[in-house]
């Protein structure tokens, strides 16, 4: 008798346990990103970072990045919301406006595209680092991107 009191004690916890991990659920929300000063129709490639060591990489494969967008655009500006999971991120973004699925520079090595990061980060060569990009989403939230 002494058993089957514990072995129904065992299965209520289990149960309850079990409840317990359903309802603790990835939280996810919503980013809205908006794209301000499209000069030219082109291919726009979106990339989202979750940490340092892919966003700060030279490493440009496609593995390396957490949500990738490309689509065409128009001149003007853009606006994509995407569900994302609660976290820490930083976005990376350019026009491939002679549609050659690559970032173009000049001789000197200054880039021929228009490109942009989240927070306007700026570094005075290449790429700034993820510190300066990241933001938090732990709500909906709308970032803005001004391209140069």
């Amino acid at each position: 008798m002494n058993k089957l009191k514990v072995l129904i004690l065992l299965l209520s916890f289990s149960i309850n346990a079990q409840f317990k991990n359903d309802s603790i659920q990835i939280q996810k929300h919503t980013l809205e990103i908006e794209i301000f000063k499209i000069k030219y129709e082109g291919n726009l490639y979106l990339a989202i970072y979750n940490n340092a060591i892919d966003f700060n990489s030279r490493d440009r494969s496609n593995d390396k990045i957490y949500y990738g967008i490309k689509e065409n655009v128009k001149k003007g500006n853009y606006i994509k919301k995407i569900r994302l999971n609660k976290g820490i991120y930083a976005v990376k973004v350019y026009i491939d406006k002679n549609y050659n699925n690559k970032f173009d520079f000049n001789i000197f090595g200054l880039p021929k595209e228009q490109y942009g990061f989240s927070n306007d980060a700026m570094n005075l060569f290449g790429a700034p680092d993820f510190e300066k990009a990241l933001f938090k989403l732990n709500i909906n939230k709308k970032i803005n991107i001004n391209l140069r």
